[in-house]
Parts: C-alpha cells; sequence; structure tokens
C-alpha cells in the first residue's frame, strides 16, 4: 500500500468518525433545545406547585410516585440554579451546534468520498466546533454548582471530541502537502 492509498484510507475513516460525532452532537443539542423550551422560568415547577403524579401516569410511564417527585426536583434544580442570562445563551450555543454539527455531518461524508476540498473546509467547521465548545465551558463554569454538575463533564468530552477532529484534520492537511 503507498503512503497516498493510506492517507485516502485515513480520511474515510476520518469521514465516518466525523459523521457518527455529528450525529450525536446534532441528537445532544437538539435535546438540550427541548429542554430549554419546555423547563421555562415561571413555570409550575420553579413557582413550587406539588409534582402532578397521577397513578394512571405513573402507571403507564412505569414510574414511582417518589421518582415523579425526583423529576420535579431536577427541574427545580435546574431553573433555581440557572442565572438569568445562562437559558438564552444556551438556547443560541444549541441552535448554532445543531448547524455547526449539520455542517459537520457534510463535511465528514465529503471526507468519506475523499474530495479534494474537504479538509480545507473540515478546518474552519471543526474549529467553530471547538469555539462553541469553549463558550459553553465557559458559560457553565460561571454557574453554580448544581448546573455545573449536569454540564460540565459533557462540554468537556465534546471539547476534547472536536479538538481530537481538528488536529487529525492538520495532521492529514499536513500529509497532503507533502505528498
Amino acid at each position: 500500500m503507498t503512503e497516498s492509498q493510506g492517507a485516502s484510507i485515513n480520511t474515510s475513516r476520518l469521514g465516518v468518525v466525523a459523521v457518527l460525532f455529528g450525529l450525536l452532537l446534532l441528537a445532544s443539542q437538539a435535546t438540550e433545545l427541548l429542554k430549554q423550551a419546555v423547563i421555562a422560568p415561571a413555570s409550575t415547577a420553579e413557582l413550587g406547585f406539588p409534582a402532578d403524579c397521577r397513578a394512571d401516569e405513573l402507571e403507564e410511564e412505569q414510574l414511582t410516585l417518589r421518582e415523579c417527585q425526583l423529576m420535579v426536583s431536577s427541574v427545580q434544580i435546574t431553573l433555581a440554579s440557572s442565572p438569568v442570562w445562562f437559558r438564552p445563551l444556551q438556547i443560541s450555543l444549541s441552535t448554532f451546534a445543531c448547524f455547526a454539527s449539520i455542517a459537520s455531518i457534510i463535511v465528514g461524508a465529503s471526507l468519506v468520498r475523499k474530495s479534494e476540498s474537504s479538509l480545507q473546509i473540515a478546518v474552519p467547521v471543526f474549529a467553530l466546533l471547538l469555539l462553541l465548545d469553549a463558550i459553553g465551558f465557559i458559560s457553565v463554569l460561571n454557574t453554580g454548582p448544581l448546573l455545573r454538575a449536569q454540564y460540565l463533564w459533557p462540554q468537556l468530552l465534546w471539547f476534547f471530541i472536536h479538538l481530537c477532529l481538528l488536529a487529525a484534520i492538520f495532521n492529514m492537511a499536513q500529509q497532503r502537502k507533502q505528498v
């Protein structure tokens, strides 16, 4: 196998990884958008109303009364711990991350097809994802301990995933320049 064949195989593998992580990020950020849309300030959970855990719904969802109450407590923790600026920032970051993840899926598919311009397009896409991760990480650091417990590790994980993808893209670009 020649060096250029090895580089093209690696490009295909990196493309598959980029598509996979792009899909996972899209699902994660879409879930976060839904969470931010549902868990809104001045909701019944924040106002301290008791959990409406009807027996028929508990049975249908196969939940205990305690699990239902804990779910309401989880929402209350999120609402009580969120600074005023956190929810709008999360909505904005999640929206941008959804679009960037779609772009990374497209870039990943072009890497699989071994498109010549795919490496050039991949750099700004993964750099944008890395920037969004860094902004998200910094914002989570500036919240309380309860929100940090929910958000910090996933933010770090995505940061390092995107950092590794960007490093791999730079490495492949260097290999192509040398060939």
